[in-house]
C-alpha cells in the first residue's frame, strides 16, 4: 500500500473545481426548471420545489467543500446568482399565457 499523498487527495472530475461545478449544476438545473416550469404567466408550484432543492444542494455542497471556497470563488458564486436572478426576469418577462 502506497502512501504518496498524490494518491491521497481528493479526486475531482477532470481536476474541476468544485465551486465551477456547483454554478454550471445551478445554470443547467435553472434554465431547465425555468423553461418547464416557469414558461406560463403562472409559475408552477414544482418549480419552487425544484429551487428550494437546488438550494439545499448548493448548501451541504459549500459546507461539505468548504477549503475549497476561496475569496475569489465565493464572488464568483454570488455574482453566478446575481446572473441567474436576472435571467429569471429576462425569461419571464417573455412569458406566454398557458
Amino acid at each position: 500500500m502506497d502512501n504518496n499523498p498524490v494518491f491521497n487527495r481528493r479526486q475531482n472530475h477532470n481536476n474541476t473545481p468544485e465551486s465551477i461545478t456547483l454554478i454550471i449544476t445551478n445554470v443547467i438545473v435553472f434554465i431547465v426548471a425555468t423553461q418547464i416550469f416557469a414558461n406560463c404567466t403562472k409559475i408552477s408550484t414544482f418549480y419552487w420545489v425544484i429551487m428550494g432543492a437546488l438550494g439545499v444542494y448548493n448548501f451541504f455542497n459549500i459546507r461539505k467543500y468548504r477549503e475549497d471556497y476561496g475569496k475569489v470563488q465565493v464572488i464568483a458564486y454570488v455574482i453566478s446568482i446575481i446572473v441567474l436572478i436576472t435571467m429569471f426576469f429576462l425569461l419571464r418577462s417573455r412569458a406566454q399565457t398557458c
